[in-house]
């Protein structure tokens, strides 16, 4: 079975007697599809539960953002050579992935690669070892705050890039002030990580002492919030942590001497009201281990307070209060798709609050920031994606960005990766989908990565175009990007193509009886608003960060055989219907992945959850004359309103143990129904 483990891992280019003495291969070669092949050999700590292997293949493509170039031309050898000089001087830093191949053999590949220039220290001994960096800027807390928690064992942050597991409490961590100076905590027996972060506990006093300037020199510090430090490092600061002091009396002198200052100048009112002279040759506050005073920041909700099941009530009030009547099961089902799917299409009759629900989610989210919420209105105009995202002016050598504001979107998101965004496709189909949303069909059915990314020119007119560091040839494409998209079927409007409908989550609102209307009076809207409690008071906001932890990324199927059989059994019908049409693989993992996501709530369930994936993945693609599809859908009975002969409503009824189907089987009466009258289904 496929594995990733979501940490960073140091290596170095293997030597070729190395290589050639572990698993008689050669450290570098070139495959059979052209591509350099090399292998890196770890030379920093693992994870407990990780194998017990050394080396791990990587591919010369990953690092060609790192401006490595490979001559296809050039002859082996030389090619070789070029990736041996590259590396000579960097190491290698990945997130290791085993596959299993289709032999049952396991092969371990390192994935977001990335590179550090080698120390001037380094040798070939050299062994690491990652430690955990906190930091105001990172993680919210002040230096005091910092100090509190870890003293009482609550959550400090998270750190991604590193180990959570149980069984690998780091033994020390890392505080880092706005002066990148650090300073050391520990020893650490054990930890808690959830989605506030780590918790630590220690079997005696917490001690801290300044991290050595020297020793920075022989560490990797590379931004990711973790420190790579050499083992000869780590042992003395194992030798040096026993007589350091201990964490409370460092807490207790900061306490002291902020008490202290602030007795001097309750003092120091009273004998004589300060001057503006006096109060500028006042000396600052002095503490035990300085932090820099700033301003505080806005609040940003933490895990403690914003929940999945929060989120929901917010989400649910927040159209209340605005006049809009929603299905709860459409709220659940529209908050799983936007959290599971590359792409979600809100499809219906105009009128039916399509647009609204978007802006009532933003606003639930607390995207207040006019680039967390970017609403594009789709013009008919457009014809390719330059209409969107602009074009390279080459007669007046500049980038011109399209009208839209998805590029200063995009661009917003790149540089706030904190920061949840959604962008909206207003009326979607009023041009061809296919044309001006060309390479998002592409690009988003990559996972993050340097593949990730939307192309505004060819990177030879970099260097040419006059505002290009503003405007770069590629611009990625993060995980805190979610697009949507509205559109009205009408005569007015295009159809999507199954290119299209492969990569959506397309969803029909339900209207409900007008009479729930009345529901919405003011006074009930008064009642909600007293119950939504800090919600409301604080006007929370979903960070990116918070709002990944509701989602389910695990990529391995979890669908039932029961599931999988009826979706197989689906295909099987429509690709005798038409071969061009089916439940494809990547239907199958979409629909998986939305079923993962489903919060616990009593308005979805899992079952039904299941029948709308049908509508919403496959039934969309159901379409043509009668002739094709009346054995598929079966032939409309118009004195009972319901559908005698159908293919489909056997298989739903062969597997009624899984669902009732209840969406489905409406839809089915419903595309009967137009074949008999019209001749076709759309």
């Amino acid at each position: 079975m496929n594995k990733s483990w979501n940490i960073d891992v140091v290596g170095i280019l293997a030597d070729e007697e190395y290589v050639l003495n572990t698993i008689d291969k050669q450290a570098v070669y070139i495959n059979s599809q052209n591509v350099i092949q090399f292998f890196v050999k770890i030379i920093s700590e693992e994870p407990e539960s990780f194998p017990n292997i050394k080396l791990v293949t990587c591919y010369a493509t990953d690092l060609e953002r790192w401006g490595f170039e490979d001559n296809y031309h050039d002859h082996p050898i030389d090619r070789i050579r070029a990736l041996q000089d590259f590396l000579q001087d960097n190491l290698v830093v990945f997130k290791p992935q085993r596959k299993v191949l289709y032999d049952h053999t396991e092969v371990y590949v390192g994935r977001e690669i990335r590179l550090i220039p080698k120390s001037e220290s380094f040798h070939n001994g050299v062994s690491l070892v990652p430690l955990p960096v906190f930091s105001e800027e990172e993680h919210g807390n002040s230096y005091s705050e910092f100090l509190d928690r870890l003293q009482n064992r609550k959550y400090i942050g998270r750190v991604d890039n590193v180990t959570s597991e149980a069984n690998d409490t780091p033994k020390y961590i890392l505080w880092k002030n706005e002066e990148e100076e650090y300073r050391v905590y520990g020893e650490f027996t054990g930890h808690h990580y959830a989605h506030g972060g780590f918790a630590f506990s220690s079997n005696d006093s917490i001690r801290t002492m300044p991290f050595n300037d020297q020793w920075l020199d022989d560490c990797y510090d590379y931004g990711e919030n973790v420190m790579f430090v050499t083992f000869e490092v780590f042992s003395e600061i194992a030798e040096m942590i026993p007589s350091a002091e201990q964490l409370n009396e460092s807490i207790g002198k900061v306490k002291s001497d902020v008490e202290e200052a602030a007795g001097q100048v309750a003092a120091s009112l009273v004998a004589e009201p300060p001057t503006l002279k006096k109060q500028e040759e006042k000396k600052p506050v002095t503490q035990v281990h300085p932090e820099p005073e700033r301003k505080p920041e806005p609040h940003i909700s933490t895990e403690s307070e914003q929940t999945e099941e929060r989120l929901m009530d917010e989400f649910v009030q927040v159209t209340r209060e605005q006049g809009l009547l929603y299905d709860l099961t459409d709220l659940y089902n529209f908050h799983t798709a936007m959290k599971s799917s590359n792409l979600v299409i809100l499809a219906g009759m105009s009128g039916t609050g399509k647009s609204k629900l978007v802006q009532a989610y933003a606003k639930a989210l607390g995207l207040f920031d006019s680039h967390q919420m970017t609403f594009i209105p789709v013009r008919p105009a457009w014809t390719d994606d330059a209409d969107l995202i602009g074009y390279a002016d080459t007669l007046h050598m500049v980038y011109r960005p399209g009208d839209s504001g998805l590029i200063n979107a995009l661009m917003s998101a790149k540089e706030n990766k904190k920061k949840l965004h959604i962008i909206c496709f207003d009326e979607m189909n009023l041009a061809r989908v296919e044309h001006y949303f060309s390479q998002f069909l592409s690009v988003l059915e990559n996972e993050s990565g340097p593949r990730r990314v939307l192309r505004l020119y060819n990177d030879d007119l970099e260097n040419r175009l006059y505002n290009s560091a503003q405007y770069p040839p590629v611009i990625p494409i993060g995980d805190n990007v979610v697009f949507v998209g509205t559109v009205n079927l009408d005569e007015s409007t295009y159809h999507f193509s199954d290119k299209v409908l492969d990569r959506a989550n397309v969803i029909s609102l339900n209207v409900l009886p007008f009479e729930n209307l009345r529901t919405l009076s003011e006074e009930n809207k008064n009642a909600a608003e007293e119950k939504r409690g800090p919600l409301k008071k604080e006007k929370e906001s979903v960070t990116f960060e918070i709002y990944d932890s509701f989602r389910n990324n695990n990529r391995d199927i979890q669908l039932s055989e029961q599931e999988l059989s009826l979706l197989w059994e689906i295909h099987q019908e429509l690709q005798s219907v038409n071969k061009n049409i089916g439940a494809g693989p990547r239907i199958v993992r979409q629909i998986d992945m939305y079923l993962k996501n489903l919060p616990n709530n009593e308005a979805l369930s899992r079952q039904n959850a299941l029948d709308l994936q049908i509508v919403q993945r496959i039934m969309t693609k159901v379409r043509g004359p009668e002739e094709q599809l009346k054995k598929f859908l079966g032939t409309y009975d118009a004195i009972n309103d319901t559908v005698t002969d159908s293919k489909l409503a056997d298989i739903l009824d062969t597997f009624h143990d899984v669902s009732e189907f209840y969406e489905t089987r409406n839809l089915i009466i419903q595309k009967a129904k137009e074949l008999k009258f019209n001749g076709y289904t759309l």
